[in-house]
């Protein structure tokens, strides 16, 4: 069954050729999936078990060449985006909530006097606030993942506050500085993390040597003279243990305080980079449909920079050990 021109009985928006439509199971009626997720129901649900059937109310017939190009526009609006202004969130055009956090949406539209379509964000947020010298509307767009967050973070940095603390990069160092495009500090972060780890790389293969080689030995004497001899040659050990695990600390509190480093300065960082690509393309283009999708293009996150780095420096990692072993 087509449902072109129906109605949703949720958004009142009627479904277009390539809607993502689901159809109530029990009803029939149909609903655009943003809509369904949003609401978690049929929006017939009240009637169901009393033997209701959905209809369709619109009849096939011709369209005037009017009505076919208030379709069109209908279509080239439903096809835009709408951006979730407290997670980042990219929904299709029509969904209510949205699907990751459950902020109220409001679609693209018409601004009206020949102005290209705009992102408009949900009642209550100020997209025209002034965050060191850039709007929030534009912070939004450009983090799109976690952009509330941001624009907290940011809104602090602007009041004076230099360094905030991100949880990301203290778990994710070096590589989401990729993750967030920030390829210059991830290229410096990646390079002290991989001189710390080759330089922990022989220390920590001597100290396991040495540990398995007393765990070996205390297993094999409680096996054969009980416990009290293994524990005498485990005290006889320690000290051994303990001279190989000495050169392990300074690198690893390095290790740490670069995790430290890096959670303070993310933001400042990030931050840095956003203010410098929202006024760039802010001068640079005038219409604001263009000045989305670039901001759009230079924001946002990148999965691949994110897992590149980490098989880079796993793969150096894995060279380094191959050559020390050989």
């Amino acid at each position: 069954m087509r449902y072109i021109d129906e109605l949703c009985p949720y958004c009142a928006q009627s479904f277009a050729e390539g809607d993502d439509i689901v159809v109530c199971p029990e009803c029939g009626t149909p609903h655009h999936r943003g809509c369904w997720l949003a609401h978690g129901c049929c929006a017939n649900s009240e009637k169901h078990g009393t033997g209701f059937v959905w209809q369709k109310a619109v009849q096939a017939q011709p369209l005037s060449d009017e009505a076919q190009e208030q379709k069109r526009e209908d279509k080239d609006k439903k096809n835009l985006d709408i951006v979730c202004p407290d997670c980042g969130k990219v929904c299709p055009n029509g969904t209510l909530r949205c699907p990751d956090c459950g902020a109220m949406l409001i679609p693209f539209g018409n601004m009206g006097m020949g102005e290209p379509p705009m992102a408009q964000f949900r009642p209550g947020f100020d997209a025209n606030e002034d965050i060191g010298g850039i709007k929030s509307g534009d912070i939004a767009l450009f983090c799109r993942v976690s952009g509330a967050h941001y624009i907290k973070s940011f809104r602090k940095q602007a009041a004076g506050k230099k360094f905030t603390w991100n949880w990301g990069a203290l778990l994710f160092a070096p590589y989401w500085f990729f993750y967030r495009k920030l390829y210059k500090a991830g290229a410096i972060f990646m390079a002290l993390f991989l001189a710390v780890n080759l330089w922990m790389l022989p220390l920590s293969n001597n100290f396991i040597d040495v540990y398995d080689n007393v765990a070996g030995e205390v297993q094999h004497v409680m096996k054969n003279d009980g416990e009290d001899a293994a524990t005498a040659v485990l005290e006889e050990r320690m000290p051994e243990i303990q001279k190989v695990m000495q050169p392990l600390m300074l690198p690893t509190i390095l290790q740490v305080l670069l995790h430290i480093v890096a959670a303070v300065g993310a933001d400042m960082l990030y931050l840095r980079k956003a203010k410098a690509d929202i006024t760039a393309v802010r001068n640079e283009k005038t219409d604001e449909r263009a000045v989305q999708f670039e901001l759009f293009r230079r924001g946002g996150t990148s999965v691949i920079g994110g897992a590149a780095a980490y098989f880079l420096v796993n793969i150096l990692v894995y060279a380094a050990t191959w050559l020390m072993n050989r």
